[in-house]
C-alpha cells in the first residue's frame, strides 16, 4: 500500500472514531444529558418530595424560594389549573397571592432543550379570613373603689396571626356597660356589690369580629 493512501485511511479511522456524524453526535449528547432538578424551600426549610399543600390568605404574599440545577440555565414555568392566585417569578424567588376562595393547584416546571422535565406541585387552599378568638381574665384591683376590677384580654389572638392577621379591637360589656377600645387591659369601677356578668369580643384588621365569650364574678 501507497504511503499516501496509508495516512488517509488512518485518518479516516481517526475521522469516525473522534468525530462522528451529525446525527450520531446529537443521540450522544440526549444520552448523556442529566435531567433538571428543581427544589423549594419555605422559611429556610428544603420542602420535601415533588408535592406541597399549603394555606394561602386573599391579599398576603407567600414566597418560596427555588432552585434550578442543570447545565444549561432554564426559566421556571408556572401553570394553575384555577385562576385562584396570582404569582409573580424572580430570580430564585416564587411569590403567590390569592385572589378568589377556593382550592388551587400550581404546577412548577423546569424542562431543558432535550424535553427532560422537573416537577413540584402545589396545592394551596385559599381563604379570606379567619375570625380572631377572645380569651380574658379579670382580677380585683381595689384600689380607688372595693369594686374596681381589671379585664385582661391580651391572651386573645388572631388565628390567622401567620398571615399578619392581629387584633385591632376590644369590645367590653361590663355589667350593662358596653365600649369599645383599642386597649387589652381596662380597669372599671362597678357601681355595687353582687354578681356582674363581664363579655368580651375582639375584631381583627380584616373587620371580623370573633364570638363573644362571658364570666360572672361576685363583688362583695
Amino acid at each position: 500500500m501507497k504511503p499516501v493512501k496509508f495516512c488517509l485511511l488512518i485518518f479516516a479511522l481517526v475521522a469516525e472514531l473522534f468525530f462522528p456524524s451529525c446525527d450520531n453526535r446529537e443521540d450522544y449528547f440526549i444520552d448523556v444529558n442529566k435531567a433538571p432538578t428543581l427544589s423549594l424551600i419555605k422559611n429556610g426549610v428544603v420542602l420535601e418530595g415533588n408535592t406541597h399543600s399549603d394555606s394561602l390568605k386573599i391579599g398576603v404574599p407567600l414566597s418560596l424560594q427555588y432552585f434550578i440545577q442543570d447545565e444549561e440555565k432554564i426559566i421556571l414555568q408556572v401553570s394553575q389549573e384555577q385562576e385562584k392566585s396570582t404569582f409573580e417569578v424572580g430570580n430564585e424567588l416564587i411569590s403567590f397571592t390569592g385572589v378568589s376562595e377556593g382550592q388551587a393547584l400550581v404546577t412548577l416546571m423546569a424542562k431543558d432543550s432535550f424535553n427532560e422535565k422537573a416537577r413540584f406541585s402545589i396545592t394551596f387552599i385559599v381563604f379570606r379570613n379567619i375570625a380572631p378568638i377572645a380569651l380574658f381574665s379579670v382580677k380585683k384591683i381595689g384600689v380607688s373603689s372595693p369594686y374596681e376590677y381589671e379585664v385582661d384580654a391580651s391572651g386573645s389572638y388572631d388565628k390567622d396571626a401567620r398571615f399578619n392577621g392581629k387584633i385591632t379591637e376590644y369590645e367590653y360589656t361590663l355589667a350593662n356597660y358596653r365600649f369599645s377600645s383599642p386597649l387589652s387591659k381596662v380597669r372599671y369601677v362597678f357601681g355595687s356589690a353582687g354578681q356582674k356578668q363581664i363579655r368580651v369580643r375582639v375584631k381583627d384588621n380584616n373587620g371580623d369580629w370573633s364570638s363573644q365569650v362571658s364570666q360572672y364574678v361576685v363583688l362583695d
